[in-house]
């Protein structure tokens, strides 16, 4: 898993991540592919992470994925499968000179794409993070931060809410 003080592709995967233990999910392929795709996207979000925004995030690994981050470091993971949200905990710093964000997930949450428990923070490039956005929507939308979801989202299939091309962005 990774530290606050590097980076790893498990560690991008582990922030694109969390679920709780009962959800399983195969990778339709493999992570590094699914990182090598969202770092040749252009930055369409250079301002995430930003408070009080829902933000819509897809790679092939996981599929589609809604964070809202809220203020004083407190953000909630809708999770494909999932019957609930994932609290977290999100903070930005610099590593060895690259800007990063960096999450906490709770340590019972479980990433089926890397195989890694949480528990404490994991850090990505900030610029890699922004690019894994696809669409955001102003304030909490969805309620996430009640800790439930409106209901089981599934891996392909994005809130109608969100506004994107996808066509392009799909399982």
């Amino acid at each position: 898993m990774c530290t606050a003080r590097h980076f790893s592709i498990a560690g991008l995967m582990l922030f694109l991540a969390a679920c709780n233990p009962s959800t399983s999910h195969s990778p339709s392929v493999s992570p590094s592919d699914a990182l090598a795709e969202v770092n040749a996207r252009e930055n369409k979000f250079p301002s995430y992470p930003r408070a009080n925004t829902t933000y819509l995030s897809f790679d092939h690994a996981h599929g589609f994925q809604v964070n809202y981050i809220g203020a004083n470091g407190k953000a909630w993971l809708w999770y494909p499968g999932n019957r609930g949200g994932v609290d977290e905990l999100w903070k930005t710093e610099t590593i060895r000179g690259t800007r990063a964000v960096c999450f906490a997930h709770p340590s019972n949450s479980y990433n089926p794409v890397t195989k890694q428990h949480g528990g404490s923070y994991s850090c990505s490039p900030l610029v890699l993070s922004q690019k894994s956005n696809v669409a955001s929507l102003a304030g909490d939308p969805f309620d996430l931060s009640s800790g439930s979801v409106p209901y089981v989202l599934s891996k392909c299939q994005a809130p109608e809410a969100f506004k994107f091309d996808r066509a392009r962005f799909k399982c």
